[in-house]
């Protein structure tokens, strides 16, 4: 986004139309390409160009943050397609119909030229759409862009909103995939040309228009807390603000409301065809989500069939992944609720989950409304209604089968009730309802445009609004603020029967109210950061019912989540949990014991819980609740918290390891073991064992780890994790001989407390002592929106979490602070190798560090920055490889070394050396790179699993194809008796026999 656009919109909100003109010669041909690639009809393409164009210039005074025009104007127009083919379908005009005046215009000759013309341009377009169709979406809409609107990877970022990089890989990846087809598809959206009068056609249409006034205010995040919160929580621990990145969060506690397109004061019509209903299909579910499945019952095993899976060349195999359990189960819960018949819901990136009264395990009763984001579930009149990423969908048979009743408003969604009046959907900024089951949405009083929602709840048809600016009831479709007695927001409501139970706390959207609070998080101020208030008469009147209590709890929680169930009240927060059971006139504490030495990691994470968390209500004994590691359960009205999946698939791995007949993972909070192919877990416990400990060294090792690195060196079994009672100092430990215990690593020193201000002082002096050839840099574009070295030395601050990690004998490898340090045993201090990253990682924070390899003393380190690097003498010397490749990448998936050969997986294929100086490309058959995520090493062969299946290297060292499509994206990968093991992103732990394939 350029600064003349800013200028530009600037003009235009002024009364200077004639600034629109120059959006509109700017940005045609990106919106009419993105427009085409989607409905596929050219000619089409263009009138909703035009229509994008006047809804923007419509809304331009709606734009908080008009350095986002692009990515605002890429909204509009992909709504604008959804819209269109929502309502149309391409029909062809009979011949009847066309005006006969229209060939009477022109001689015969004439006429039998143009329609020639015509028919080649219409025959050239249908060649480039079938070629396109062989590309994934991304990619064609990258390489539409790239052509048809001549623009730079640069620009198609900055109009999608997706880093240059991103581009490059998608550009790269397409132009190979066409291969000798790519002139032919460059060629002619080259010389595709729009109508000349488009821009003429939207100023006139312009003149007749005004945009809307602009309003001040600025746009905030949605949900009550920022990621400065969840960083004050783990600094409180001890830990650093790097864990909560690599916690298993529920949903994205920094997520920032979306352009919503649909802002208007009338009525939002959506056309809601109806669509196939989302059945079962009795014991698997569908790779892409896309397509229904049933939950198996728990005696069945879940499996992912090959013949469900469309490809272009299917492997002659009857193989099925089966879903292993995990040592966590659960995953990521982004919704409850609980009906009126007993039922409990539970929404994941799985699917639907249902848990019926008095059963002990939860069961999977959809997958095909598998859910991405916070989703919400509502009841009436025996119907379920569920609010999904950005559709509603209902279902009569108690969540197995789900009817979508078609869009609904979009952006960052808080809450969803239904009373005798509607339909309601509170987003960060605006309530909508629908009275005819979700075909029409019209936005409600929106005047205060300062106001965040946090919180909607419904007392029989009287509707409520907990926002930043107090509590407000819907009355007649205006928002009428209610007394409450508090200047914190209202971040939870809570009802009984007819009672009304507020939740208040921080808002961190106001940056003077988190500068305050964490100024009083300092202070000897021990008054309460939250507040309850409880009315009987809808919010005429309000009690205050606050906890009395000077406990740090009280003081530090940023917020409160109110639960309630007859005069049972629960009032849960980061370490705080309070109960009552006479609606809040007496409490009893129940909180958390933070004492470090009894302190208990997994307590500690099933106590932990934010207003931002879904929780329910049973009844005034049982509640549950989602937390940072998954669901938890009180039975004893909250005294107790357990963990309560059962049942439930797609447990959070960081890796796996597969080691002495046994597979080993680390999770959020530690290290556990299987024997039995992951169907059982043991969790390892910590423990010095035989080892004599020095006298600095006296204290019992904790049991606290978080997400730890895994490895296997020379037959032993490494991880490494930040050491939390110590600044700047790291935990490496060891497996035991017996493999059930972690041993501890004695000796190992701290970082030098000055590293980050090293690292911005001598920068450049250091930079030159390195033995780095670079000669490919002169030719590598530098990354877009470079680093500020002051602000990435803040983050090295921040960020004391260990990335890159290898282990060659007695020494270690260690990335931290995106510095290269060595460490023998018995060294006094940490070696610096010279080699450091300062461009940005990557935005998943478990795969942003060095890919390390290491055999002996040859240590190959893949940096962020797509360079390659080698060094013969543990890290002395380094050699820039990049020049010696065969092909140019973005980014690296991994670095393995076999015997004396080393593999590197890159986004754009996979390369091999035996030396270190001679390169090659591992393809297919057909001469492809195959895009590989994760490679394992098993009886001296090569496998490689990527988003199109799991390959091998056959005796001719080409890929080959052995098992069907991963169930979702790999992040690990091992193989152990003959069972090849993967841990996905969202979908937890899967494995599938290999016996077949090595026979």
């Amino acid at each position: 986004m350029k600064n003349s656009d800013v200028e530009l919109i600037h003009r235009i909100l002024d009364g200077d139309d004639s600034a629109f003109s120059e959006l509109v010669n700017k940005y045609q041909k990106p919106v009419h390409a993105l427009v085409w690639r989607k409905i596929g009809d050219f000619h089409i393409a263009e009138e909703i160009t035009q229509d994008t164009f006047l809804k923007a210039y419509q809304r331009l005074g709606t734009l908080k943050q008009p350095q986002r025009f692009t990515g605002w104007l890429y909204v509009i127009a992909a709504n604008n397609c959804k819209m269109w083919l929502r309502k149309k379908r391409l029909q062809t005009q009979p011949l009847e119909e066309t005006d006969s005046a229209q060939l009477e215009q022109a001689t015969y000759s004439q006429y039998v030229v143009e329609e020639k013309e015509r028919t080649i341009g219409e025959a050239k377009r249908e060649v480039v759409k079938q070629l396109l169709a062989t590309l994934q979406e991304s990619d064609r809409t990258v390489i539409t862009l790239h052509y048809f609107s001549e623009m730079s990877a640069a620009e198609i970022g900055a109009f999608l909103g997706v880093s240059v990089n991103t581009i490059k890989s998608r550009l790269r990846r397409a132009q190979q995939r066409l291969k000798q087809e790519e002139p032919i598809v460059r060629e002619a959206l080259e010389h595709f040309q729009i109508t000349p009068h488009l821009t003429e056609n939207i100023m006139r249409e312009i003149s007749r228009l005004k945009p809307v006034a602009p309003s001040g205010s600025k746009p905030f995040g949605p949900v009550a807390l920022s990621a400065a919160t969840a960083i004050l929580i783990f600094l409180i621990m001890g830990v650093g603000s790097q864990y909560l990145a690599r916690f298993q969060r529920p949903y994205n506690i920094d997520a920032v409301s979306e352009t919503t397109v649909e802002i208007i004061d009338a009525p939002i019509v959506l056309d809601t065809q109806a669509k196939p209903a989302l059945r079962n299909q009795a014991g698997r579910f569908e790779t892409t989500g896309k397509s229904s499945a049933s939950g198996p019952q728990l005696s069945e095993p879940v499996t992912l069939g090959a013949a469900q899976i469309k490809k272009e060349t299917r492997p002659s195999t009857e193989q099925q992944w089966v879903q292993a359990s995990g040592p966590q189960e659960g995953g990521m819960i982004s919704g409850l609720f609980f009906s009126a018949r007993g039922d409990t819901y539970a929404a994941s990136a799985v699917g639907i989950y249902r848990l019926s009264p008095n059963a002990s395990a939860w069961t999977l009763i959809n997958t095909a409304v598998a859910s991405k984001g916070l989703t919400l579930m509502a009841e009436r009149d025996g119907m379920l209604y569920l609010v999904s990423g950005r559709e509603v969908y209902t279902s009569t048979d108690r969540g197995e089968n789900w009817q979508s009743l078609g869009g609904c408003p979009t952006g960052e969604v808080i809450g969803f009730v239904i009373t005798d009046n509607g339909l309601y959907l509170a987003l960060a900024k605006q309530i909508f309802r629908s009275t005819d089951a979700g075909k029409q949405w019209v936005l409600l009083d929106n005047e205060d445009t300062d106001r965040i929602n946090f919180a909607i709840a419904a007392i029989e048809n009287t509707v409520f609004i907990g926002t930043n600016r107090g509590l407000y009831r819907l009355y007649s479709d205006i928002l009428e603020k209610l007394p409450v007695e508090t200047t914190k927001t209202i971040l939870s409501l809570a009802v009984s029967e007819r009672n009304l139970y507020v939740g208040t706390g921080p808002n961190f959207s106001d940056p003077e109210e988190k500068t305050t609070y964490m100024g009083r998080l300092a202070s000897d101020d021990t008054s309460s950061s939250w507040e309850i208030f409880h009315s009987t008469d809808l919010g005429d009147s309000w009690t205050e019912v606050t906890p009395t209590s000077e406990s740090i709890p009280m003081k530090i929680s940023p917020g409160v989540k109110v639960l309630a169930a007859g005069e049972t009240l629960l009032a849960l927060g980061f370490m705080v949990n309070f109960r009552s059971t006479d609606a809040g006139k007496t409490w009893t504490d129940l909180s958390f014991d933070f004492d470090i030495d009894t302190f208990d990691m997994n307590a500690f994470m099933n106590s932990v819980m934010m207003s931002i968390f879904p929780a329910v209500t049973v009844d005034e004994r049982t509640f549950i609740k989602a937390g940072v590691v998954g669901l938890t359960r009180s039975t004893d009205g909250g005294k107790s918290w357990v963990p309560f999946t059962k049942g439930m698939l797609g447990t959070h791995i960081f890796n796996l390891v597969a080691f002495k007949n046994a597979i080993y993972t680390s999770t959020t909070t530690g290290v556990s073991k299987s024997i039995d192919g992951g169907n059982s877990w043991q969790t390892l416990s910590v423990d010095a064992g035989e080892l004599t400990l020095k006298p600095a060294e006296e204290e019992a090792p904790s049991n606290l780890l978080i997400g730890p690195k895994l490895l296997i060196s020379d037959g032993v079994l490494y991880g490494i994790t930040p050491d939390l009672g110590e600044k700047d100092k790291l935990r490496i430990l060891r497996l035991s001989a017996g493999g059930n215990v972690l041993v501890p690593i004695q000796g190992i020193p701290a970082f030098p407390e000055d590293i980050a201000i090293e690292t911005q002082e001598n920068e450049s002096r250091i930079a030159s002592k390195q033995a780095i050839t670079d000669d490919s840099a002169k030719d590598r574009e530098k990354p877009d929106d470079s680093i500020d070295i002051a602000q990435q030395t803040d983050e090295n601050q921040r960020d004391p979490y260990p990335d890159g990690f290898a282990v060659s004998g007695d020494t270690f490898y260690v990335e931290y602070q995106q510095r290269l340090f060595r460490w023998t045993r018995g060294d006094p201090k940490w070696t610096d190798t010279g080699l450091r990253d300062v461009t940005q990682p990557l935005d998943n924070p478990f795969d942003s560090g060095f890919k390390i390899a290491v055999s002996e003393e040859t240590v190959y380190v893949g940096k962020r920055d797509g360079h390659l690097l080698r060094s013969p003498d543990g890290g002395n010397t380094w050699k820039d490889l990049t020049p010696n490749l065969p092909f140019r990448f973005d980014r690296f998936n991994q670095i393995v070394i076999a015997d004396s050969t080393v593999y590197v997986a890159t986004d754009a294929g996979v390369l091999t050396s035996a030396d270190g100086e001679h390169w090659r490309a591992i393809t297919d058959k057909e001469g492809a790179h195959g895009i590989i995520d994760r490679i394992a090493v098993a009886d001296a062969v090569i496998y490689g699993a990527g988003d199109t299946g799991v390959y091998k290297l056959n005796n001719r060292s080409r890929w080959e194809q052995i098992l069907p499509e991963v169930p979702d994206r790999v992040i690990s990968f091992v193989i152990n008796n003959d069972e090849l093991y993967i841990a996905t992103k969202q979908r937890g732990m899967f494995h599938i026999s290999l016996e077949n394939e090595n026979d």
